[in-house]
Formats: C-alpha cells, sequence, structure tokens
C-alpha cells in the first residue's frame, strides 16, 4: 500500500519567523514594564490622578500607615495624621465609625480581604465625601500580621447613585399621588396625603399648604406635617408686603431660604421662629384666573441645600394640586349650576308674583307700580346675567357694584378687597343693594345733586367662618329719620340678607344720613364639605 505523501500546508514554512518575532515583542513590552513599575515617583502620580490611595495596617503596633493621597482624600493635612488606629477612626465619619471597625476586626479574625464604604470625617465647610477601601491580608508565618489596601474617592458615583434613588423615589410618589388625585373625591384627604408624601419623600421636617383667603388679606394652614396641631385650620401668615408669604406669591418661581436667621428679603414669620425652622422651600400652587391658591412649603430644623431635584419635586405636587383642585371647582360649579337651575326655574315666577303682588300694594299708581316693578326685576335680570354669563362661577365684589350701582357711579366710592362671590350671594347682594340705591335716590343722598354714597367692606374670619361686612355711607344729604313702619324695600333686604344669606342688617338714622351695615358669611366655594354638596338649597323669596 502506497501511503500518501504529505504536502506541507500552506504558509507553514513562515511560522517559525512569525513566532520569533511575536516572542522578541513580547520581551521588549516585559522590559519596558520592569522599567516603569520601580519608578515610584510615576506610580504616586498615577495613584494621585484616579485619586487613589494606600494603607497598611500593622496589628502587632497598632499603627496605621496612609499615604499622602490617602490622608487628602480624608481631608488631613500633611503630617496631621498621628499614624494610630484610633487616629484612624477618627478620619471616618461618626454615623459610619462604628461599622468599619467592626468590620476591620472581623476580617483579621476570618484572615479575610476587607471591604468598606464610609464617609469621611466632616471638615469645615466641606461638602460630604465618601471613600471606599478594599484591602487584603498580609500574613507572616502563616498568622496574620495586618491588611494591606487601597482607597478611592467614591463621592460622584455615590451621589449619582443617590440622585437615581430619589428621583425613582419622587416619581413613584408623584405617580401614587396622581393615581390619588384623580380617584379621591375628599380635597382635604387629598391634602392631607400630599404634605404626607412630600414629608417623607424629601425628608424634610414640616411641610404646609397654605390657602390664599377672599381678600387676599391672610393664608389659612389647610393642611400641614410637623407643626403644631392646633395650627391646622388657622390663619397662620399675611399678605404684608414684606411677608415671605407675599415674596413667595409676587415671584411666580421657587422660593429656597438656605437659613431664616440671615434671610434679608422678606421678615420670617414668627410661627417658623416658634418651631425653629433652619431652611426652607415654597412653591406657588395655581388657581384660576390668574390668581394663586396659595404655596406649598417645606422647613427643616437643620441648614439644608435643597437640590434642584427637591425643587421639581416640589414644584410637580404644586401643579398636581392644582389640576386637583381646578377639577373639583369645576365639577362642583356643575353641580351648583344643575341644582341652582332646577331651584330657580321651579320658583322663578312665584318670585315675580310676589314682587309684584307686594309692589303693588305700596304703589301709588299704574306709572308707579311700572317704573317700581320694572328696576327690580332688571335687578333681578342683572344678577342671573352676571351668574349665567359666568358659567356659574365666583363673580368679583367689584363686578357686582359697578353692575349694581352703574347709573351713579360718579357719585359713589370703593374701599375694599376685590374678591369673588359665589352665586347666591351675588344674586341675593345685588336685590338688597338695588333696594338701597333706589331709596337713596327717592330720599336720601342720591336725591340731592351733591349727596355722595361710600361703600366700604372687608373680609374677615368669625365663628362662621369667612365672613364679609359691607357698609353703606350716605353723605350730603338729607337727614335719615327712622320711619314708623318698614317700606317692602327695606322689607326685601332684611328678608334675602337674613334669611337668604343668614346674615345681619342694621340700619343708621341720624342727621348725616342713612347708613346700613351687612354682613354676610361666606360661602367657601374651594373646599365644600360633603354635607355641604348635598344639603338641598335655601328657598327663594316666595
Amino acid at each position: 500500500m502506497v501511503e500518501a505523501i504529505k504536502r506541507p500546508e500552506l504558509g507553514s514554512e513562515r511560522r517559525p519567523a512569525q513566532d520569533k518575532a511575536q516572542e522578541k515583542a513580547r520581551e521588549k513590552t516585559r522590559e519596558k514594564t520592569q522599567d516603569f513599575f520601580p519608578n515610584f515617583t510615576t506610580i504616586r502620580e498615577a495613584l494621585k490622578a484616579g485619586q487613589i490611595g494606600i494603607w497598611s495596617w500593622d496589628i502587632s503596633s497598632n499603627a496605621v500607615s496612609l499615604s499622602s493621597s490617602c490622608a487628602a482624600l480624608h481631608g488631613l493635612p500633611a503630617g496631621d495624621f498621628d499614624g494610630s488606629y484610633g487616629g484612624y477612626l477618627s478620619t471616618i465619619a461618626q454615623e459610619d465609625r462604628a461599622n468599619v471597625d467592626a468590620a476591620l476586626q472581623e476580617a483579621v479574625r476570618n484572615g479575610t480581604g476587607f471591604r468598606a464604604r464610609y464617609r469621611a470625617a466632616q471638615q469645615a465647610d466641606c461638602d460630604e465625601r465618601w471613600i471606599e477601601t478594599t484591602s487584603t491580608i498580609v500574613r507572616e508565618g502563616g498568622a496574620v500580621k495586618g491588611l494591606l489596601g487601597l482607597y478611592c474617592d467614591v463621592t460622584e458615583r455615590v451621589n449619582l447613585e443617590t440622585e437615581l434613588r430619589n428621583r425613582v423615589k419622587q416619581q413613584e410618589a408623584l405617580a401614587q399621588l396622581g393615581e390619588r388625585a384623580l380617584a379621591e373625591p375628599d380635597l382635604e384627604r387629598l391634602l392631607n396625603d400630599a404634605v404626607s408624601t412630600v414629608a417623607l419623600t424629601l425628608t424634610v421636617d414640616f411641610v404646609k399648604i397654605l390657602e390664599l383667603l377672599p381678600g387676599d388679606a391672610g393664608l389659612l394652614l389647610r393642611a400641614g406635617f410637623g407643626w403644631k396641631s392646633d395650627l391646622v385650620g388657622s390663619i397662620l401668615t399675611t399678605t404684608a408686603p414684606n411677608s415671605l408669604a407675599r415674596f413667595t406669591l409676587d415671584s411666580g418661581a421657587p422660593i429656597m431660604i438656605g437659613d431664616f436667621a440671615e434671610e434679608k428679603r422678606f421678615d420670617v414669620p414668627g410661627y417658623l421662629k416658634d418651631h425653629n425652622c433652619k431652611s426652607g422651600l415654597n412653591v406657588t400652587i395655581a388657581g384660576r384666573d390668574r390668581r394663586a391658591y396659595g404655596i406649598l412649603g417645606v422647613c427643616t430644623a437643620k441648614r439644608r441645600n435643597f437640590r434642584p431635584r427637591d425643587i421639581s419635586f416640589l414644584t410637580a405636587v404644586g401643579n398636581l394640586l392644582a389640576g386637583a383642585i381646578a377639577r373639583r371647582q369645576l365639577e362642583q360649579r356643575h353641580e351648583l349650576m344643575i341644582r341652582d337651575m332646577r331651584h330657580r326655574s321651579g320658583n322663578l315666577f312665584s318670585q315675580l308674583l310676589a314682587l309684584f303682588s307686594q309692589t303693588a300694594r305700596t304703589s301709588k299708581s299704574i306709572p308707579d307700580l311700572s317704573s317700581k316693578y320694572q328696576a327690580r326685576v332688571l335687578a333681578m335680570a342683572n344678577a342671573h346675567r352676571l351668574i349665567t354669563e359666568g358659567g356659574w362661577k365666583s363673580i368679583p365684589i367689584t363686578e357686582l357694584l359697578y353692575v349694581v350701582l352703574g347709573p351713579y357711579i360718579d357719585r359713589v366710592s370703593f374701599e375694599g378687597p376685590n374678591f369673588d362671590l359665589d352665586p347666591d350671594p351675588v344674586f341675593h347682594l345685588s336685590a338688597a343693594l338695588h333696594e338701597l340705591a333706589a331709596n337713596a335716590i327717592k330720599h336720601g343722598s342720591l336725591s340731592r345733586s351733591k349727596g355722595q354714597l361710600e361703600l366700604r367692606w372687608s373680609v374677615s374670619r368669625a365663628q362662621r367662618g369667612m365672613t364679609l361686612t359691607l357698609d353703606w355711607l350716605e353723605k350730603n344729604g338729607p337727614p335719615a329719620r327712622r320711619p314708623r313702619k318698614l317700606g317692602f324695600g327695606m322689607r326685601l333686604i332684611d328678608l334675602v340678607i337674613r334669611r337668604q344669606l343668614n346674615g345681619e342688617v342694621i340700619h343708621s338714622f341720624s342727621r348725616k344720613g342713612h347708613s346700613v351695615k351687612i354682613v354676610v358669611p361666606l360661602t367657601h366655594e374651594r373646599w365644600p364639605s360633603r354635607a355641604a354638596q348635598t344639603e338641598p338649597l335655601t328657598p327663594s323669596l316666595s
């Protein structure tokens, strides 16, 4: 049998030459490496560039050695480290010191490597610094002699990890709060959920939701976390020109306070001083018609620099609450419109008939009846127009006054805050003001060419809640005398104010003229209670 002749594979004749070239290249690399590593200066510069330090611990002498870069990582000036184990532990933050010590002792007992991450002891005016160290056991004759390891500054990595965790935490909190805002019909409960969520997510001592009251005179603590229990539901601060609240509302942007004790931009409210608040962050809760609903704010008992993510989170919560408030207000207006339309349509004709009957009883002639009745029906129509054209929304009080007193506006002066009135007070107040104006034209100051009329009003918090006090003052008119018998117009005023609005009317008659004080509780349209949502409307004049 003839054996096949083996032919050499293509290129095999070149392999010895290639292997020889590769071996020569590796030899040169080894030579360069040997030349490089003994160079201590080069190694030191490399460790410094990488923010890496070398340390060792000799157990028998309990001595610790730190490289210069290692000492610098711990914020130690050159030559300040005493070389003791206790001195080394003192370079670690108090909160982490016990854990690092326990881990080192366990590594020695078990003869295993050591790995830890901890904060360096805080230096004055320095940011928090995180150190990560790894080490290996050094043995001599089989016994553990000590540890030898490396240090590395991992502050940036830790900050990034913390940033990521916090952002995830904040996004989850916003998602959960947004879900509750859509499903929760009780807005008071939603507010309480919101302040608790903010407190836990941002890890702050105090959270507040302040509501801007009608007239913008003050802010009510609608919901809070951490404050004294008796403050919730009470007026907490004012909107004076130099106040923190006014500064926040006017800024239109988040307001961060690093230290209230050093603040020069505004006067620090007393309640913040009483609670020893150190730092704070405020954002505005938007409202309708370009008017803020209020303020969402947080405070801490220790000085804190709030990060951009904290500001973004609090702003997002404020916007979420603003949306929930707007949605609930819209739902309430729809409910009110349906109930009010049903109620008013059923009573409108009886109102007109009663008004005609009472007007006819006090009229001297058909023309007198016609003019009086037409004026009163027109006042009712104007009030209905204000309400319906506004979509059953609240109406600014100045708009109501201009509509009712428009024909005499050059002889009338106004003084008071411009706040919104709910539809029911708008309708009944318009009737009362029309009767007062008609009486002033016929018998009072507006019957004289030099006669004047002053209207002053204010809003305050009384036992029955927010209350409107309106003063009607007639000047330069004939002396006013108390009539023996009240006419229908005066009885109508008492009827709509006392019975329809549960208010008070006080008439004063003197040589200076006729004056009237009207006190009316205001329906708090923004946050109706469940009872208020289900109770029937008060019957109208019939």
